[in-house]
């Protein structure tokens, strides 16, 4: 799934982040450093959600100046694992 995502330049800083999981904004001194660690807390919020049954943004074709891809069989399969643990 591709999650579009902003990336923009805060003084001597990049800021990350997207509009349809605004906590999972991030900053770093470098614009692929911080869409890592974008990418990073997305795939850490969307797992989380899985987890607990919580409904998913609808993220299609959404603006933004860069898109993420997000492998969501693999978040579904971590999910369901971590869920078994905790059963």
């Amino acid at each position: 799934m591709l999650v579009p995502v902003e990336l923009r330049r805060a003084g001597e800083r990049w800021c990350a982040a997207c509009r349809l999981l605004p906590d999972c904004a991030v900053e770093a001194g470098d614009p692929g450093v911080a869409l890592a660690r974008l990418r990073l807390a997305l795939e850490a919020e969307i797992a989380r959600r899985l987890g607990r049954d919580e409904p998913l943004p609808e993220f299609g074709r959404g603006a933004g100046t860069h898109q993420i891809h997000i492998n969501l069989r693999h978040l579904q399969a971590l999910a369901a694992h971590q869920q078994g643990r905790w059963d």
